[in-house]
This record gives structure tokens, sequence and C-alpha cells, in this order.
């Protein structure tokens, strides 16, 4: 099912509820969101995704916040995200995608692997640091970040 993608500058409250299934902090959501280019992608019936690209450098974006809505995941929704930032970062001239998810984020880590990303480092007690409440997930309690990324080969870049 192919989306259509809309950029917003203030998300919904339905769109600020699929950010906090990826982030549960409103804080930090609210501390990113200014800085960054927020997409809403959706399907036939509606709202599907939303993906937040943030710059980290003039090489390097981050995707903050990836979210499918619930009754659309496992449908191909999260890699077409994912594929619709890469080629926004290639429109914008970005030589990296990065992205962050917890060591206990099974199915995203094999989403973002799948697609091409390779971890880069390991933030220790990232999650224990930074968020008030004890995250847990796939019955394990959340503690470090896993940082991925993704490079864009010249191949992938359009001509100068």
């Amino acid at each position: 099912m192919a989306l259509t993608y809309q950029k917003v500058a203030t998300p919904t409250t339905e769109q600020q509820q699929l950010l906090l299934l990826a982030d549960p902090s409103q804080r930090l959501i609210a501390s990113y969101l200014p800085h960054s280019a927020t997409y809403v992608a959706s399907d036939h019936s509606g709202l599907a995704g939303i993906v937040v690209l943030c710059p980290r450098s003039k090489r390097v974006v981050e995707i903050m916040n990836i979210a499918v809505a619930p009754a659309k995941q496992r449908h191909g929704y999260g890699r077409q995200l994912l594929e619709f930032s890469r080629q926004w970062a290639i429109e914008h001239g970005y030589r990296t995608v990065r992205i962050a998810t917890g060591t206990t984020s099974l199915t995203q880590l094999y989403l973002y692997q799948q697609a091409g990303f390779r971890v880069v480092a390991v933030d220790p007690d990232y999650f224990t640091t930074n968020y008030s409440q004890v995250i847990i997930e796939n019955g394990l309690t959340l503690r470090d970040r896993l940082v991925l990324e993704l490079p864009i080969t010249l191949p992938d870049l359009p001509a100068d």
C-alpha cells in the first residue's frame, strides 16, 4: 500500500499519540520537535504513521521518532517510512541517516538492520538516566540505547 506524506508544523492530538508510541517522554518530544521536520504518512483510510527528522550536522540527519499506527503495523509501513527518510536525506544533501533505539526494542532493531542501518554506538543507561519512569519492553528493563547509522553512498546522491 502506497503512503502519501505531508509535512506538519504542529502534530495533532492523534499524531502526538503516535509520537508517544515511539518515545514515551512528552518532555523529550517537545525538545526536538521545534528543530525537526515532521511528516505524517497516510494511506487510503487515514493516518498510518509519523516520522520526525532532525539535522545533527551538515552531513547527518537523525530520525528522532518513527511510529506506525498500531492497527497498521506489520504491513510494511515502517519500511516505507525509513525509505522516505533516506530519500529525504538524499534530497537535502545529507550523507548519513542516524536512528537510535533501545536494546530491548527487538522488532525495531531487526527492521532497522534489514533496512541497512548498522550499530555504531551504545549509550549505557541512556533510558534510566533520561526517563523518569522505568520502561519494560519484551519483559526486560530498558536501560541502554543503540545508535545506528545508514550511510548514503555516492551512487545514491544526486549529481552536482
